[in-house]
């Protein structure tokens, strides 16, 4: 569920972080020539080593093939990007719809796909910016506001509505442990022109509450007389 994190072991060995939100399908047992699960919303995995016995990671957009190594692989339905981040051992990158390689990844290397363009940008360097969240970080490094407003979203379950488009694209950084909602948006209002409002959950008829939301709009400037 969003706002939880969970850690599973496979039939084989392979070690998997599960994030908010996020669905895994893998079998009981793995049988055939390969070792395939699909994944739906993030995870971190360490692949138990099987150079004969490829273990494929499976997306709505492309596959992350691999033997035995670590990695992260974020496919969120609502992101226009699949990020796949290799921290050690290789994975190489498949255009689910044609099968044609996209890439052999090197560790420390993210790869970011856009299978409605058909295209992919490459980073270095960020690995912690990527894989921190299964020990309990959220880290933002040149992260835009649009892109933040995505993780807090999944991180805390709540709503997130941007009320002011101008602000989409202004960058933020910042590591974050055991703060709170407010907390984190009380910073991201001082480093940035952005301004929040947090609303209270309501009780439902049924019973349960809403979630609870933040506007996330453009500070206003005081004006002196």
């Amino acid at each position: 569920p969003s706002g939880s994190r969970m850690r599973i072991e496979l039939g084989d060995g392979t070690k998997v972080w599960l994030n908010h939100g996020s669905k895994l399908k893998y079998p009981y047992r793995f049988e055939g020539d390969n070792r395939k699960v699909f994944l739906t919303g993030e995870a971190y995995f360490e692949v138990a080593h099987n150079a004969k016995v490829p273990f494929i990671v499976g997306t709505n957009r492309l596959d992350v093939k691999a033997t035995g190594t670590a990695f992260n692989v974020s496919a969120y339905p609502d992101d226009v990007d699949v990020e796949t981040t290799l921290v050690e051992g290789k994975v190489i990158l498949y255009e689910r719809k044609g099968n044609s390689e996209i890439k052999a990844l090197k560790p420390g290397e993210s790869l970011k796909f856009d299978a409605q363009k058909n295209r992919y940008s490459l980073e270095t360097g960020n690995i912690l910016k990527y894989t921190a969240w299964k020990d309990g970080l959220l880290v933002f490094k040149n992260d835009n506001v649009d892109d933040i407003a995505k993780k807090l979203a999944r991180w805390y379950n709540i709503d997130v509505e941007i009320t002011n488009q101008k602000i989409k694209e202004y960058p933020f950084t910042a590591s974050f442990t055991d703060e709170t909602l407010a907390q984190v948006l009380e910073l991201l209002s001082l480093a940035t022109p952005v301004s929040y409002q947090l609303t209270l959950s309501e009780k439902l008829p049924d019973g349960s509450y809403s979630k609870q939301k933040v506007l996330i709009g453009m500070k206003t400037k005081d004006i002196k007389r």
